[in-house]
């Protein structure tokens, strides 16, 4: 018995080939059977209808600024609604972590700046609660997420971090700050 059968769906299978009609059984969480034109055998304990409906991979969206909604918002919305499954935030050098205490604010600016992210949602939404990027990423672990998300450590939350107001003037890091 599958736990997931998906009966009738147009099947674009993200390899390039031609779409089909067809099924798809899941067990485990893990694509068992494939059979074009429908008709797959077996009973399972949930059966989705997918009538007209494109079924395929999910989407992987690699620029993403979710680095603070992250902390509020585990459906990660708008991008979990659209098929997205894998998220990749900490673009454009504007980031959460790593940040010294007191220095929340100037990265909400930054990012607020630099990506015109309402500071005010960053601001009321946000939890804090780690300095380095590590216990960053141990924050992200614990959150209940609908999606895969993944982040890269941003240099501007680095410079902040390592120079405080220094790094905001656009003054060269010192041989001690490298």
């Amino acid at each position: 018995m599958f736990d997931l059968k998906i009966t009738n769906g147009t099947i674009v299978d993200g390899t390039g080939a031609d779409r089909f009609v067809g099924d798809i059984a899941i067990t485990n969480g893990v694509i068992v059977a494939v059979q074009r034109g429908g008709g797959l055998q077996g009973d399972a304990a949930e059966v989705i209808d997918a009538t007209g409906m494109i079924v395929a991979p999910g989407f992987v969206d690699i620029h993403t600024h979710y680095d603070g909604q992250v902390t509020w918002d585990g459906l990660l919305q708008p991008s979990s609604q659209h098929g997205v499954t894998t998220i990749v935030s900490g673009n454009c050098g504007v980031g959460f972590a790593p940040v010294r205490p007191g220095y929340e604010d100037a990265l909400i600016e930054l990012m607020e700046g630099v990506e015109d992210i309402p500071g005010t949602a960053l601001t009321e939404g946000m939890t804090w609660g780690w300095e380095s990027f590590p216990g960053y990423l141990d924050k992200l672990e614990k959150l209940d997420l609908a999606v895969d998300f993944g982040v890269q450590i941003a240099h501007s939350a680095v410079r902040t971090y390592v120079m405080g107001e220094r790094g905001a003037r656009n003054e060269a890091a010192s041989s001690e700050d490298i």
